[in-house]
């Protein structure tokens, strides 16, 4: 199937468009050549190349959630412990204060812990009011903190820091979390906490830095507090707080309709506070979780939030509501009499949560945001399919992250159409239930999980001391590869090819490998580049690194110089300067990156001009399913973040890089039914000044198209920048100034054929015949009347 661009919508944004495919889901972001292309504008060779380089696969059919989905497991369970606070905070949903008399008795709380706990529950959130009146809050987390692996969040106004301090001093500081209100600087504080509530709260942060605590700080923007959100990023990055939560307004309990601000000012706020916040190195968790769905692989469908699936809430009425932000609606509340598992299976209000599903909402990020949020949805229309007044604020959002990732990467060749970024290049979530996703509860998503990269971390750093399998490298080196390497260091390789028996190295070239590991590719670079040249590995793994340097020092013993060097660092921020390096190589570790866009510009970067990079990648014909590429353990694998060949060569042409070839391919694994191929590339930076040269195009196809964006047809002698090197002729012959073939390695064919260069005593007579300059054309022009 071709690209249908009917089955898209194209969002301009300023300057730059984002094309959302609404059903697939899916999105890419043309560069301006390419977004004329679209449009209709061109329709020559470069067109049809960007045009056949588009998504073209239709969506699968889909019923909605409920059909895909299991009640597997209940992930979290928020307690609403008590309605009780040492505050009377003027915007409380909940209107707590010191005489607020709903509590959930100890007994009952304890209960319900155990239960979640059967059915699998480790996040274990706690909230009210302020927990810490609950009397006894002390027993609670000790309980939900009894259960192994178990996680323990706690909402709070900050004053139990200095009024707990010894109870607080004896919870694990890897297992207990805070979340912790702030509603602005002190005016906009204490107006609504009371005077004095914005001392109190930067004493008790501080309290909580010495405690060694992570914490998160809350923040309700309103039309009052609004300028303070810049300020706030600043006090959590004083405080050591790892991030700030934007808890969106409700009109509920004291909080007052008319404090909402615009979409727009609440865009423009959040933006800025953005850049502000990544300056400071402190995150805003609604941007990282929103980054999760619209970074996460293509065809996942995000279709609502985990609310009344995995997360439930216990209410201090003891009935169980889809979400914490809704206890106290009567209609949502459940009776927990026969206990949490049957309540969570059962109710009606649940059931009808559940088989609600982002595939009816009108929008075309339907499936990329999972539709509004069933909390704002119920308190704005009184339905969980309802309206969400702040949809179109993340639609905003949603399209600026975009943006501005495809922008963090230099356009290389802009004058051509392409793409500036496209879906699943950029990877931030492997937590989606196979090809459906759900969001997380807005009341709290600092804690969502781990990072696409930690996975890859974890995975590598236990690699380097337990061999495994499913990634040991098939390849095995000939032993005069090997030989300078003590038998010791050359085993536990982990890739997919042999990408250093095919860079072609020569002495006195700086070779670098990407993800090195224990240094093996490298030591054989080491001999082939000689002691004039450098071998660079670069790793992130700290103990992949601690092994290749060893290996190194015993290498370096039985070649008689040392020329290998081993640094710490990311694909994407590789810590080399720029033009350092002859070649690149990797073994099956580029499909791991999270962001290979900026892979390929810091490739580019650090290759001297005509420089090349040869590496061995795991590919695919077709896309591979949502379901395995969102499986963290097939991404370690170097499964779920391959690329389709199509995409990868286009990646690497957007990117800057010319004369692409594929050097080999042989099947690597199946999974799921879809065939992976291992697969060795070149590809080169262009020369600084690119040479022309007179060309032929030998066939047998009708005509090629060069690096350059020359089309040259088959028997055509043409002038070019060649940026391709065939040296033996297998595509383009390079004539010389009177026409014979320039190639060095050109083979003319058998004996018998006359077609390379003649015998010299041929080529002497064929100088001595005659030129006849004097020959006139015929005239067939027709006789004058």
């Amino acid at each position: 199937m071709s690209f249908d661009p009917a089955r898209w919508t194209r969002i301009a944004v300023g300057d730059a468009a984002l094309y959302l495919h609404p059903q697939g889901p899916d999105w890419f972001v043309p560069n301006a050549a390419g977004d004329a292309v679209l449009r209709g504008s061109a329709a020559d060779c470069e067109a049809a190349l960007f045009l056949g380089r588009l998504p073209d696969a239709a969506p699968a059919p889909y019923a909605g959630r409920h059909a895909a989905l299991r009640l597997d497991r209940l992930a979290e369970v928020w307690l609403h412990v008590t309605d009780r606070c040492n505050l009377a905070c003027r915007h409380c949903l909940f209107c707590s204060g010191p005489a607020a008399g709903r509590e959930l008795p100890t007994a009952v709380a304890l209960g319900r812990i155990a239960e979640a706990a059967a059915l699998g529950c480790r996040l274990f959130a706690f909230t009210g009011g302020e927990p810490f009146c609950h009397p006894g809050f002390a027993a609670l987390v000790a309980d939900a903190l009894a259960v192994p692996g178990s996680h323990v969040v706690i909402l709070t106004n900050g004053t139990g820091f200095g009024d707990h301090a010894g109870l607080i001093d004896g919870w694990p500081r890897d297992r207990v979390h805070f979340q912790v209100s702030c509603d602005g600087l002190a005016p906009a504080h204490d107006a609504l906490r009371g005077h004095g509530a914005f001392a109190r709260l930067t004493a008790d942060l501080a309290a909580a830095r010495r405690l060694g605590f992570g914490l998160t700080l809350s923040f309700c923007p309103t039309a009052a507090n609004l300028a303070d959100l810049p300020e706030v990023i600043d006090l959590a990055a004083a405080s050591g707080a790892s991030g700030v939560h934007l808890m969106w307004h409700f009109t509920v309990g004291r909080g007052q309709g008319d404090q909402r601000p615009a979409t727009d000012a609440l865009f423009a706020a959040v933006t800025a506070a953005a850049l502000r916040a990544e300056a400071a190195g402190v995150a805003i968790d609604n941007l990282a979780a929103l980054k999760s769905q619209v970074f996460s692989p293509i065809g996942t469908r995000h279709d609502g939030a985990t609310a009344g699936w995995e997360s439930v809430a216990v209410g201090p009425d003891d009935r169980l509501y889809p979400s914490p932000a809704l206890i106290g609606e009567t209609a949502l509340a459940t009776p927990l009499t026969p206990g949490l598992e049957t309540a969570w299976r059962t109710s009606p209000v649940l059931e009808a949560l559940r088989r609600t599903t982002s595939a009816t909402v009108p929008s075309p990020w339907r499936f990329i945001l999972g539709g509004g949020d069933p909390d704002h949805a119920w308190r704005a229309a009184g339905r969980f399919d309802g309206p969400d007044p702040y949809l179109p604020l993340r639609e905003r959002l949603a399209a600026w992250c975009i943006l501005r990732e495809a922008g963090a990467v230099p356009e290389n060749r802009p004058g051509r159409p392409g793409l500036r970024l496209k879906m699943g290049e950029t990877h931030e979530s492997c937590h989606a239930h196979g090809e459906v996703a759900l969001a997380h509860t807005n009341c709290l998503l600092s804690l969502a999980g781990a990072s696409s990269l930690g996975h890859i971390k974890d995975f590598y750093t236990e690699a380097a001391a337990v061999e495994k399998g499913d990634i040991v490298n098939p390849v095995s080196y000939p032993l005069p590869m090997v030989d300078h390497i003590p038998a010791f260091y050359r085993v536990r390789g982990y890739g997919c090819g042999s990408p250093i028996a095919d860079a072609g190295l020569a002495p006195g070239e700086t070779v670098v490998d990407l993800g090195c590991g224990a240094g093996v590719e490298c030591l054989i670079a080491a001999r082939q580049v000689g002691p004039a040249g450098r071998a660079i590995g670069i790793d992130m793994l700290p103990a992949m690194l601690g092994r290749a340097v060893v290996a190194a020092k015993a290498t370096a013993a039985v070649l008689g110089y040392a020329n290998t060097f081993f640094l710490q660092g990311y694909l994407e921020a590789l810590p080399l300067a720029e033009a350092t390096a002859d070649c690149i190589t990797s073994n099956c570790v580029l499909n791991l990156s999270t962001r290979k866009r900026r892979l390929y510009a810091e490739i580019f970067r650090i290759l001297k001009p005509g420089g090349r990079i040869v590496f061995s990648d795991v590919a695919t014909e077709t896309p591979a399913s949502a379901a395995i590429c969102n499986d963290p353990t097939l991404r370690g694998e170097c499964i779920s973040g391959t690329l389709t060949q199509r995409d990868l060569f286009a990646i690497l042409e957007e990117s800057g890089f010319t004369a692409l070839r594929i050097i080999r391919r042989f099947p690597y694994r199946v999974v799921g039914g879809h065939a992976f191929y291992s697969v060795t590339v070149e590809a080169r930076k262009p020369c600084a000044v690119v040479p022309r040269r007179k060309v032929l195009y030998r066939g047998p196809f009708r005509a090629v198209v060069t690096a350059g964006g020359e089309v040259v047809r088959a028997g055509e002698v043409r002038e070019i920048a060649l940026h391709e090197d065939d040296p033996a002729g297998h595509v383009l012959l390079i004539l010389d100034e009177q026409g014979r073939i320039a190639n060095p390695e050109f083979a003319p064919g058998g004996a018998a054929c006359s077609c390379g260069a003649p015998d010299p005593a041929v080529a002497g007579l064929l100088q001595r015949l005659p030129a006849r300059d004097d020959l006139t054309p015929l005239s067939l022009a027709p006789p004058p009347v």
